[in-house]
């Protein structure tokens, strides 16, 4: 299986700044030479008492070479103008090495300085063959391996000035200037960086253990070569110790440094594979404990680790599972569809869902299927990404819903049959009420004279009974309808709230009432002709209830929360105390009996049934003498 390298994004612009500080640090560097050899040039400063740091060649290639990195580097890449750069370096660069060894000077070059060592110019030129080369992603490996040359070379160098051996700065020939060889460096250094997962610097700069030991070992055993080689090499001159003395104690001092850096990286390694091994129990615990089956598998589908429910689910063992494919528990009439699911994971690693519907089925061991929903989460290593798969059994859960869909049938059944016997309760006590009636009034027609006062008033009272009974008797018939053969449509409440306020125009002004909608009221899905009952009550109660002495001002508003329309029908009636904010809106129940109120405590017990049929709920906010607040939501219905 192919390896893939991934770096952090943070890791990533680090590089980037680090491989910008350098090209604009040579950039600066080759001009401050410039500069200061123009002032020597024209007699600002002497040639006895200052001296360049560098040759002038060299500034010029440092310049060159640093425009090349930023122009590939930059947000908008030059290629064409870093292949400009770095080609200009390499031209002028290998001038001097030609100049170097045959002496020859180009008449139209006459002009150009030549006092580059012949190393520098090596140098110079492999930093430009590599920038040029920096474009083509298949030069990867040749380009790092151009860059750790230039780095060896220039520590050499460095490593020679430090202890000043002139057989490592100057090679044989010319000596190379620190600052070059300095700038050289961190140069190529920071330009590798380009490709930080190839050759040295990919194994100075990965994250992974060996990247990590790598960087403790190479500064410890750098530093340690340095401090041993410089005391060595002070004994030698210094002749504090004889050279055959010298040597074995040199030989000692790296084997007891050895095995003090050896003993020093085991210990970091070994807490590093302890908090790994912690790591691992730990997740292979919560792993092995989760509720749900969970497969661990790769972009081959081949299973790789499995927990405990996934054996008790599938009835597999373990070692029949791991290194299996995926087909095995997947039936042969979904393995298609399965993994050309599994390969658009893989293609675009992001979690799904399957199964959500109920239909998604597996397999155990013995062939018996099941369904079950699958959630497939991407697991992403710096090495590769996998397929966690989260298999939930919903055979439990599917039995209940056909429990509940079955009870939802049995309970729908009971309804109507409630309904029809509502009706029916409703009919039959309607007529003999009727008969009551008729026959009342066939004695106050019929027997006139035989009927005296007192016979009168009794009938009298007997009619008004009748009549209250029968209004009782339609209340509960109407009440007993509400609701059947609604149809959910989209509603305008503005415009319903209109019609409303239209409908009850005249006995809002024979009361001198005034109805007022604070906002602009929503569109959303109703059930349009009981939410218009609803709104109807609510108003006509707002009227009837109001204060002898002031006129009704009636209030509705509208707002949005939490997936809910909240309304408000607000007052200034004569409202109700507290404790009987609930009462209310019990059928048949009424708070004032008496006769200026007329009604059968029925319309409120209508309202808290439209209110609950569109998923809401109803309630009043009021105070004895300061009117009165009805409130009531509304799911915000999504249709489609």
């Amino acid at each position: 299986m192919a390896t893939r390298t991934h770096l952090p994004k943070s890791k990533k612009q680090q590089h980037k700044n680090y491989i910008y500080s350098a090209g604009i640090s040579v950039i600066l560097l080759g001009f401050y030479v410039l500069g200061y050899g123009y002032l020597i040039r024209i007699r600002i400063l002497s040639n006895e008492s200052h001296r360049l740091p560098l040759a002038i060649g060299a500034a010029v290639c440092f310049i060159l070479a640093g425009l090349s990195l930023l122009s590939q580097i930059s947000q908008t890449k030059q290629p064409k103008l870093s292949k400009l750069f770095s080609g200009s370096c390499f031209g002028y660069a290998a001038i001097n090495l030609i100049h170097y060894y045959t002496g020859f000077k180009l008449p139209v070059f006459k002009y150009l300085d030549y006092g580059m060592a012949p190393q520098t110019s090596l140098c110079f030129i492999l930093l430009a063959v590599a920038l040029y080369c920096g474009q083509r992603k298949s030069n990867k490996f040749l380009i790092q391996g151009l860059l750790h040359t230039v780095t060896v070379i220039t520590f050499v160098v460095i490593f020679g000035h430090s202890l000043n051996i002139a057989e490592f700065h100057s090679m044989s020939f010319m000596p190379m200037a620190i600052p070059t060889a300095i700038g050289l460096f961190i140069f190529s250094l920071a330009a590798s960086l380009m490709n930080p997962t190839i050759g040295i610097t990919g194994l100075l700069t990965g994250g992974m253990l060996g990247n990590l030991m790598a960087r403790k070992l190479f500064v410890r055993i750098v530093f340690v070569t340095m401090a041993v080689s410089y005391l060595r090499l002070l004994a030698h001159r210094k002749q504090w110790v004889s050279p055959e003395f010298g040597t074995a104690l040199l030989l000692v001092s790296f084997i007891l440094i050895s095995l003090l850096l050896i003993w020093s990286t085991s210990r970091t390694i070994n807490r590093i594979d302890l908090k790994r091994k912690i790591a691992m129990e730990n997740f292979s615990t919560a792993f092995d404990c989760a509720p749900y089956a969970l497969l661990l598998s790769d972009e081959k589908g081949e299973i790789l680790l499995i927990n405990e429910k996934t054996v008790r689910l599938y009835g597999y063992r373990r070692k029949e599972l791991i290194g299996e494919s995926m087909r095995v528990i997947v039936p042969k009439k979904l393995r298609k569809e399965f993994f050309k699911s599994s390969d658009s994971f893989f293609a675009s690693p992001e979690p799904k869902s399957f199964g959500l519907d109920g239909n998604l089925l597996a397999k155990n061991k013995k062939g018996l299927e099941f369904p079950v929903e699958l959630l497939m989460t991407p697991v992403k290593t710096s090495a590769n990404t996998f397929l966690l798969a989260t298999v939930i059994d919903v055979s439990h859960r599917k039995e209940q819903e056909n429990i509940i869909k079955q009870q939802l049938v049995e309970l729908q059944a009971k309804n109507e049959e409630l309904e029809q016997f509502n009706y029916i309760s409703s009919h039959d006590l309607q007529e003999p009420l009727r008969t009551v009636s008729n026959y009342i009034s066939l004695l106050e027609e019929d027997y006139p004279e035989q009927l005296n006062d007192e016979m009168k008033m009794h009938l009298q009272s007997m009619g008004s009974s009748v009549s209250r009974m029968s209004q009782v008797v339609r209340s509960l018939l109407q009440f007993g309808k509400l609701g059947l053969k609604r149809e959910l449509v989209k509603t305008d409440v503005e415009e319903l709230v209109g019609t409303v306020i239209s409908d009850l125009k005249h006995l809002a002004t024979s009361s001198g009432a005034s109805v007022t909608v604070e906002c602009v009221l929503p569109e959303l899905y109703t059930y349009q002709l009981q939410l218009r009952q609803l709104f109807q009550n609510l108003i006509t109660n707002a009227i009837k209830f109001r204060k002898p002495e002031n006129d009704p001002v009636i209030v509705i508003g509208c707002k949005e929360t939490e997936g809910f329309f909240e309304f408000s029908i607000s007052d200034n009636g004569i409202g109700m105390d507290p404790k009987d904010h609930n009462k209310i809106f019990r059928i048949f129940h009424r708070l004032d009996n008496d006769s200026k109120y007329e009604g059968h405590g029925i319309g409120l017990a209508n309202c808290k049934k439209i209110a609950e049929m569109h998923g809401g709920r109803i309630w009043v906010e009021s105070t004895p003498g300061k009117g009165s607040t009805f409130k009531f939501t509304i799911l915000n219905f999504k249709i489609g």
